[in-house]
């Protein structure tokens, strides 16, 4: 077979074990997967001979058109009722066959071809007209038989409208008579319900029959019509080469209406998906707005936690008089809360702000757990989650589990969170704390306390050399000055501190607003749901190649 078409069954095969939410297309499942099974079927059978049936309605002479093309009476004949029960199987000696409780008949001199009548397609019978489809399931080429009186029999039609495009159909005449036949009405109308005829024969057969069997009447070649020609075709047209052709086109057929059908229920979804990812990402960007309202109320509105972190960052770093003295402030004022840190017992567990600060003024990640959900947020995020259940259904797709979203959904509003906080956030505390503590600042704020204890010390040596002990008075005068020095500095000093902090934080809004816009925060499996069957469909999409 061509490898457009082994491709495309093997995307079918793939389709046919879908087991998604798309409920379209698992109804079609088990037509679909019946079709992939006859093709990969008839993929092996390909070197095989070509199965002919003869169908048609009661008394129009399938079983004496069978006898008339073997020569002999293999098939029961019957002018007034019903007389095929069971398909009967013409077949070349040697033939492996598979078809159990079938009449089979092991002497046909058609090499290359196994011929079936089947029973009546108008019968009452509920299993002959079964075994009828499962005859014609089997076969390649279908001889539909009939006569004036029959030719526009409904019960045949709906048999064989089905396999349109999927079977080579040939129509019979079976009874012809010097009166005008019946060949353009029968085409036009065979033509006008989608059927495509590949020759039509008017024959009589029971003429022709009569003329071979022993002791028959002989008849003119005249009075048979065309059944010459259809014996010529039945015995040299239908080649190796010609039936392999057949079989290929058969198996065409029936895997372009497969993709014909699902292309028809994806050109439906198609449009449905696309809405439906349009309102997952609308309530994402509301999710979304609502968390960023939330975290920047709790975490980023408290301008101390940044104070906090900027403080702390600088005392790591700090050098000179400003800056012992500035560690020294900042281990006094954080002792409250490294306290519980060193009695467990005697404190409670860190506040999700506390978390934060500490994310914001180490290098090492601790905890950084801090699932920040409010009840009012795991609401609205419900509420989203049943609405798009509810579009989804509409759109015949069955949604996933409410629950684990919600927990998917804290997971990603942490981790986005924690990213925003111990990168560019913590960036930016650092950046902070080392423009505070570099040595040019560090010089800076140093001079004047350092300059006021050297001249101090310049006085006292030397009112010493000239013999004069400086008094008390001179000592705390001089200690006074130094400490409301030092004092200005360091108010100074924690102004450029939270001023810093407080561009840190009104920058880090801008990232977290970026963060928790970005597409992907929430509903990530009614997202992951979309591009399953997005990709399903770009699958089924491929079968369109065939179609062109």
């Amino acid at each position: 077979m061509p490898e457009a078409f082994v491709r495309s069954l093997r995307t079918l095969e793939a389709l046919a074990g879908y087991a998604g939410p798309w409920k379209a297309l698992r109804d079609e499942l088990p037509l679909l997967q019946a079709r992939v099974e006859e093709l990969k079927a008839r993929e092996k059978r390909l070197d095989g001979v070509l199965v002919v049936a003869l169908v048609g309605g009661s008394g129009v002479g399938k079983s004496t058109l069978l006898n008339a093309i073997a020569g002999d009476t293999i098939a029961e004949t019957s002018e007034m009722r019903p007389c095929t029960r069971v398909p009967v199987v013409y077949h070349p000696p040697g033939t492996r066959l598979q078809w159990e409780g079938w009449k089979c008949v092991s002497r046909s001199a058609l090499e290359n071809l196994v011929l079936i009548d089947t029973p009546d397609s108008d019968t009452i019978v509920h299993e002959h007209r079964d075994r009828t489809q499962q005859v014609l399931v089997e076969c390649d080429l279908i001889l539909i038989c009939a006569t004036a009186e029959k030719y526009l029999d409904e019960a045949t039609w709906s048999l064989l409208r089905p396999l349109q495009g999927q079977r080579a159909m040939v129509c019979v005449e079976t009874k012809a008579t010097p009166q005008d036949g019946i060949k353009e009405d029968w085409l036009r109308r065979l033509a006008a319900n989608g059927f495509e005829i590949n020759h039509y024969f008017r024959v009589n057969a029971l003429k022709w029959l009569d003329a071979r069997l022993p002791g028959g009447r002989s008849a003119a070649v005249e009075e048979t019509y065309d059944f010459p020609k259809l014996d010529h075709y039945l015995r040299h047209e239908l080649s190796r080469e010609r039936i392999l052709r057949i079989k290929r086109s058969n198996a065409a057929g029936l895997l372009v209406r497969a993709a014909e059908r699902l292309l028809e229920i994806n050109a439906t979804a198609r449009a449905t998906f696309d809405t439906l990812d349009e309102e997952i990402a609308q309530a994402d960007k509301a999710i979304a707005r609502e968390c960023f309202e939330h975290v920047r109320a709790r975490l980023f509105a408290e301008t101390h936690l940044w104070a906090f972190a900027v403080g702390r960052e600088t005392s790591l770093r700090a050098k000179g008089i400003i800056g012992a003295t500035w560690r020294l402030i900042e281990a006094v004022r954080s002792l409250p809360v490294r306290l519980p840190g060193w009695l467990p017992w005697f404190g409670l567990n860190q506040s999700s702000g506390k978390r934060t600060a500490d994310l914001l003024g180490t290098d090492v990640l601790v905890d950084g757990d801090l699932h920040l959900i409010s009840d009012l947020i795991a609401a609205s995020y419900r509420s989203h989650q049943s609405e798009l259940a509810y579009h989804a259904a509409r759109a015949g797709l069955d949604s996933p589990q409410l629950d684990a979203g919600l927990n998917a959904f804290d997971d990603e509003l942490n981790a986005r969170l924690v990213r925003v906080i111990t990168g560019p956030a913590r960036e930016r505390v650092q950046r902070a704390a080392r423009y505070l503590t570099n040595w040019p600042v560090t010089v800076l704020f140093d001079a004047l306390p350092l300059a006021f204890l050297l001249y101090s010390a310049y006085i006292i040596l030397f009112e010493y050399w000239k013999g004069i002990i400086l008094g008390g008075g001179f000592i705390i005068h001089s200690a006074t000055v130094f400490f409301i020095i030092l004092g200005a500095e360091l108010f100074l000093y924690s102004f450029l501190a939270r001023a810093l902090a407080w561009v840190a934080r009104r920058r880090s809004v801008q990232d977290l607003r970026a963060a928790l816009y970005a597409p992907g925060l929430s509903f990530k499996a009614e997202r992951k749901m979309v591009e399953d069957l997005r990709a399903v469909s770009e699958k089924i999409e491929s079968l369109q190649s065939l179609i062109d």
